[in-house]
């Protein structure tokens, strides 16, 4: 009986090890986005878990007066990173939170940024055993080629710039989110390039690139809408390093997005039963949004976007037309 059970327990453990092995193998060479979501979101528990350690740390080593403005701080920072990343719920749990946040690609690379920002700026409170004065919110970039996207019911407030027909001219301003303007009928196509290595060179990051809700959505599990596109996970310990072309064909008559891999349509062609569902009669922007800014990438071509303002790297599908023509 002993026997018994002490083989049953191995084995349980081997096969708890074996899946421990078999995540960590997926995370370092991760084909899909629901397995790029997946590890995200393993680095999202791994962040919130410092913060709350450092949190508590620092509860107990810092005086009452700067316990009391550390407890403001921390509320106010929960505050700016809901309303920065248009989230709307806070139903459930926190496992149930963050299975409602994953769904949600774009807004997962947000939190992603502002959770890596906040465990810094903890730490450095924990390095000088004092709470700072929050700094000010940095002001929106600009765009000197393209007039300013109107904002809208739950869109991200961290610094964006439209799509513009030449490159703008970015200043110092970090930018991490591109947009467009909205659309709410026909069939567009649009193509993005990610150099991994190229971006490996300036920083790790997380991108998500589609489409998202140009007004709110009742019927959304997020009532600021849910977007629709892939998510990139540039990591170091990334195997496949390769440049990607993604092509976006937008059906919003049919209420469909369908999302291309150097020229090949993994989840189905355009005008297939295949691709992604939206909503259809409502409007969308194309939008690209990034852990960390986007200066750089775009500067040195590591990243470029092409709504149709010059010529496509793969052939426009049948009944599509550029989202932004020359």
């Amino acid at each position: 009986m002993f026997t018994q059970l002490l083989s049953r327990a191995l084995a349980t453990t081997a096969a708890i090890v074996g899946l421990a092995v078999s995540a960590s193998a997926q995370c370092q060479n991760p084909t899909t986005d629901a397995q790029r979501a997946q590890c995200l979101g393993d680095e999202l528990r791994g962040a919130d878990r410092t913060i709350n350690r450092v949190y508590a740390e620092l509860v107990k080593s810092l005086p009452p007066p700067d316990r009391l403005t550390l407890r403001d701080d921390e509320r106010a920072w929960l505050k700016t990173r809901d309303r920065t990343c248009g989230i709307t719920w806070s139903q459930g749990d926190r496992a149930t939170w963050f299975a409602d946040l994953l769904r949600d690609y774009q807004k997962t690379v947000c939190v992603v940024r502002l959770t890596n920002e906040r465990v810094t700026v903890l730490n450095g409170y924990q390095k000088a055993n004092a709470v700072a004065a929050a700094p000010p919110a940095p002001a929106p970039s600009s765009a000197p080629v393209a007039p300013a996207v109107p904002s809208v019911p739950s869109a991200p407030v961290a610094p964006s710039v439209p799509v513009a027909r030449e490159a703008p001219a970015f200043g110092a301003t970090p930018v991490y989110d591109i947009v467009s303007e909205p659309k709410s009928q026909g069939k567009w196509y649009f193509e993005v390039k990610v150099d991994p290595a190229g971006v490996l060179r300036s920083a790790e990051a997380a991108i998500f690139i589609g489409v998202t809700p140009a007004a709110s959505d009742a019927r959304a599990i997020n009532s600021g809408g849910s977007s629709v596109g892939t998510l990139q996970s540039i990591r170091r310990i990334d195997k496949n390093l390769d440049p990607q072309v993604f092509g976006f064909a937008v059906d919003l008559d049919n209420g469909r997005l369908y999302v291309g891999e150097s020229g090949a349509w993994p989840d189905g062609e355009p005008g297939s039963a295949g691709g992604n569902a939206l909503i259809q009669g409502r409007g969308y922007r194309m939008m690209l949004t990034s852990s960390v800014a986007v200066n750089e990438f775009l500067r040195s071509g590591t990243l470029t976007v092409n709504l149709g303002e010059r010529g496509f790297v793969y052939s426009v599908p049948a009944g599509y037309r550029p989202l932004q023509p020359r």
